[in-house]
């Protein structure tokens, strides 16, 4: 499979949201802003007299991500919207939290997907998301109100193409 030479801009992307049935969540009206922080784990430098000698891994850390999408509705009682997905209200009220034994919290699972195959490449490129704790906010504006949802990932972040 050969590296792609095609940028990804904010039209090729696409995120759903999904719980572990057969519950999904494709976003839509969204600003194209989706952005991750997958970061490494925690850092136990290893000194000797000061100086540094080593580097462990420590504690994992918690990624998080973020996205805005325009404000249509608040909540919908046959059509999901985010804030129901959120929320698990609504429509969205059968949903079955992603994160099981031992996770207290309603989480579910998100992808983030870049067209690929549209542009020549092999396969479109993913990231993968699972356990992800949502909080929404509402914003008016002169341009369209918002609704920013920002998230934390308790499982895995998992990149692929397929």
């Amino acid at each position: 499979m050969a590296r792609s030479t095609v940028v990804k801009v904010a039209r090729d992307g696409r995120i759903i949201l999904s719980d572990n049935g057969a519950n999904t969540h494709t976003v839509a009206y969204e600003d194209g802003d989706f952005s991750l922080s997958p970061e490494k784990s925690e850092r136990v430098v290893i000194r000797d007299r000061g100086q540094i000698v080593g580097l462990r891994a420590g504690d994992d850390t918690v990624p998080t991500f973020s996205f805005s999408v325009y404000h249509r509705d608040f909540v919908d009682a046959a059509d999901t919207t985010i804030i129901d997905v959120i929320e698990k209200t609504d429509s969205a009220s059968a949903w079955v939290s992603t994160g099981g034994t031992g996770f207290e919290q309603y989480l579910v699972d998100l992808e983030f997907a870049a067209e690929g195959t549209d542009h020549g490449d092999t396969g479109d490129h993913k990231v993968t998301m699972t356990k992800c704790l949502l909080n929404w906010e509402f914003s008016e504006g002169k341009d369209g109100n918002k609704i920013s949802v920002s998230g934390e990932v308790y499982g895995t972040v998992v990149r692929t193409e397929s």
